[in-house]
């Protein structure tokens, strides 16, 4: 499970949006400026721990969600063009086509399907919990909490 510290800013029936808060690690680092991980960002999460505006909270994500969902995303796509590139390859010679406009045709118009695959699957995948952020543990409340949740180790197990 991957997880980050951060601060409940919101409160809803069963979610809660979560400040996340820059790691302590990332102050030695040369590119913190420049990287969007050292960052503080927003997560909504769903409020396993019934924690309260204000609490320091650890949220947790399923690594295998975010495989699955980095897989649909990125390789699928591409393997979607590369398989349409193959296909329009084999099948312009037989539609009087030239190979490489075939092969340019139809991997394009993979690509584009496998772009509506994902807006499909995306729809089905957004009500459901395992992929999304889970608050799993209250670390404390108020100010001092802030700066607990800020100086505290994040893990990835």
């Amino acid at each position: 499970m991957i997880t980050e510290n951060g601060i409940v800013t919101k409160i809803d029936a069963t979610m809660a949006r979560v400040k996340t808060v820059r790691r302590s690690t990332c102050e030695g680092c040369g590119s913190k400026e420049s990287c969007e991980g050292a960052k503080t960002g927003e997560v909504e999460a769903v409020n396993l721990a019934n924690a309260q505006l204000g609490d320091a909270v650890t949220v947790g994500f399923e690594s295998g969600a975010l495989i699955k969902i980095s897989m649909l995303l990125y390789i699928f796509p591409v393997v979607c063009m590369i398989g349409g590139a193959v296909l329009g390859n084999y099948l312009a010679p037989s539609s009087g086509m030239d190979e490489s406009s075939g092969a340019a045709l139809f991997a394009f118009g993979f690509f584009f399907i496998s772009f509506l695959c994902i807006r499909l699957t995306g729809s089905r995948m957004t009500g459901n919990t395992q992929y999304q952020a889970k608050i799993i543990k209250i670390r404390g409340k108020g100010a001092a909490a802030l700066e607990a949740a800020s100086s505290a180790p994040c893990n990835t197990r």
